[in-house]
């Protein structure tokens, strides 16, 4: 029982209690009612939560289905950014708060993420970016884009380029993944991940049904290792409250993991090995991945992660490649004035074809 709620429990029995031991010498005539104690049930708890935290942004149909898009800011280029697999457009908060003091930027939520409605079946690359042209038309934000892109992320910004190249004036790849990953990796490290994905969607959906039964509503604590306390206090609380209340975010987790594969293989399919001339910028962690618990094994998946990282700002002529040292695989949460910075000199970069522009 959430502690606001053992304390008035309390209160309510020493007034019973005092009450009662008073009985023979009390005027009842001058008795203080007591008030029943109402606690909500399960269901009136997660609309409460939900309450606190509604959607930040404004929710736009696409396919017969909202997504949530929240923009701040003024500016061209816009930019766009695009969360990595588990994730939500709240990852992105302490970024997108630096980046609006110097051009518009936007973020927002997969279908079956945090506020978007629920995932209708299986992710492909090509939906999930289809998807997301047509938000940006229907909130209208124009292009020209500076995508952004972090791990799982990146696949799809790059993707996206591949698809609409006229409307991508620049672009940031933080800590991102790759469609070869697997194939340079070889077949044991395949099979080894593959078999972690399928533990990994049976314990995203145990937890889905543990928030559909309320029982993270009634505990956030139980979530808390979900939610990055590097994170703003509102963002951080509100991650907290959607993994509590919304089966559908564990669902649409599950489903993007065991997409993973086909979606690597749909990307590798079209062998984007150029983005031409934009600017482009690609930030590594410094930290291990931990992707086996073989350590020769994951030593060398370590080096391939990183070895398609530095081919990746090879995609373009302007391309830029840094490592964040100290930084784990969430930079853009552990040092996001680096990325700010990042996103900054792209977008300045966009801009010396544009003189009219004033540089922040």
């Amino acid at each position: 029982m959430p502690r606001n709620y053992q304390a008035l429990v309390i209160v309510s029995c020493l007034v019973l209690l005092l009450l009662g031991a008073g009985c023979t010498s009390v005027d009842r005539s001058m008795a203080i009612p007591i008030t029943p104690l109402i606690i909500p049930t399960t269901e009136e708890l997660m609309q409460q939560l939900r309450a606190q935290y509604p959607a930040p942004g404004e929710l736009v149909e696409v396919d017969g289905n909202r997504m949530h898009i929240r923009c701040e800011g003024t500016g061209s280029p816009t930019v766009v950014m695009e969360a990595g697999s588990g994730d939500c457009s709240l990852s992105w908060a302490l970024v997108q708060q630096n980046v609006s003091a110097f051009s518009r930027v936007c973020t927002y939520d997969r279908q079956g993420y945090a506020w978007s409605d629920p995932v209708p079946g299986p992710l492909t690359a090509s939906n999930v970016t289809g998807r997301l042209h047509t938000l940006l038309s229907r909130a209208n934000v124009s292009p020209p884009y500076v995508l952004v892109g972090h791990s799982l992320g990146g696949v799809y910004v790059r993707y996206y380029t591949h698809r609409y190249p006229d409307e991508v004036a620049g672009m940031v790849l933080v800590d991102p993944g790759s469609e070869w990953q697997m194939i340079r990796t070889g077949d044991d490290f395949a099979r080894e991940q593959k078999a972690a994905i399928g533990m990994k969607t049976s314990l995203l959906r145990g937890m889905g049904k543990e928030a559909a039964n309320g029982t993270f509503a009634k505990n956030l604590s139980l979530v808390q290792n979900y939610c990055n306390p590097k994170l703003p206090a509102y963002e951080y609380h509100a991650f907290q409250a959607l993994w509590a209340t919304e089966p559908s975010f564990w669902e649409a987790c599950a489903v993007e993991g065991e997409s993973g594969f086909s979606i690597w293989e749909e990307v590798s399919r079209e062998n984007i090995t150029s983005l031409g001339n934009i600017p482009l910028i690609v930030i590594s962690s410094g930290q291990d991945m931990g992707f086996s618990a073989d350590p020769k094994k994951n030593r060398y998946a370590n080096t391939v992660f990183r070895t398609l990282q530095k081919e990746m700002a090879a995609e373009s002529l302007q391309g830029k490649y840094f490592i964040a040292s100290d930084s784990s695989h969430y930079i853009q949460i552990d040092e996001p004035d680096l990325v700010t910075g990042a996103i900054r000199s792209v977008v300045n970069a966009t801009w010396q074809d544009s003189p009219h522009q004033v540089q922040a």
